[in-house]
C-alpha cells in the first residue's frame, strides 16, 4: 500500500495522476467522503472553485468523466445554495456522447436525472453527499482558546476600570 496516498480534498484534485476511468471512479468516491465533513458553504466553494484538468484527452471517453466531475460539482452548488465556478460552462465539460449508469433502463436514468446532469449528457441518480449546517462555522480548539484568551483579557481590563473608579471615588469621599 502507497504511504504517500491521500484522499482528494478539492474537484481539483479528482482529476491529478488518472490513467483511466476506474482510478477517476475511485477519486470521485474518495472525494465524495471528504465533502461529507464539509458543513460550510464557504468551505464548499473552497474545495470546487480550481478548474480540474481535463480527462478526455488521456482517457478518449467521449468528454464523460469532465462532464461528471462538472454535472456533479454543479449539482451540489445548487444544493448548497451558491453560484457554480464558471469552469463547469467550459465547452469540454458536456459529454460529447451520452452516459447513462444503467444503459438497458436507460429512459429510468434519463426520468431521475438532476437538471444539472442532463444538461451534461450524465444521466444517473447522484449521491447527496454535502451537509451544509446552518448557523456558526466550527471552530478549532485554537481558535476557542484564542476567543477565550481575548475574552479574558477585556474582563479583566473591565474589572481594573471598575477597581480604579472605585478607589477614586473612596478618596474622593474622605
Amino acid at each position: 500500500m502507497n504511504s504517500d496516498w491521500k484522499r482528494p480534498l478539492t474537484a481539483f484534485e479528482v482529476c491529478e495522476d488518472v490513467p483511466d476511468e476506474e482510478v477517476f471512479g475511485r477519486n470521485l468516491r474518495d472525494w465524495q467522503h471528504e465533502i461529507r465533513k464539509v458543513h460550510s458553504r464557504e468551505e464548499f466553494l473552497q474545495r470546487v472553485v480550481d478548474a480540474p484538468k481535463l480527462l478526455q484527452p488521456t482517457l478518449n471517453d467521449h468528454g464523460q468523466c469532465d462532464a461528471y466531475l462538472a454535472s456533479y460539482v454543479e449539482w451540489l452548488s445548487d444544493i448548497a445554495g451558491v453560484e457554480a465556478p464558471g469552469w463547469v460552462d467550459q465547452s469540454e465539460r458536456f459529454a460529447t456522447k451520452a452516459w447513462y449508469d444503467f444503459p438497458e433502463c436507460w429512459w429510468i436514468s434519463f426520468l431521475q436525472s438532476p437538471r444539472a446532469f442532463r444538461r451534461h449528457g450524465v444521466f444517473t441518480s447522484p449521491d447527496n453527499v454535502l451537509n451544509i449546517r446552518p448557523g456558526r462555522p466550527r471552530k478549532s480548539s485554537k481558535e476557542k482558546r484564542a476567543t477565550n484568551a481575548a475574552r479574558q483579557k477585556r474582563y479583566r481590563q473591565r474589572v481594573k476600570e471598575k477597581l480604579a473608579r472605585l478607589q477614586e471615588l473612596e478618596e474622593s469621599a474622605t
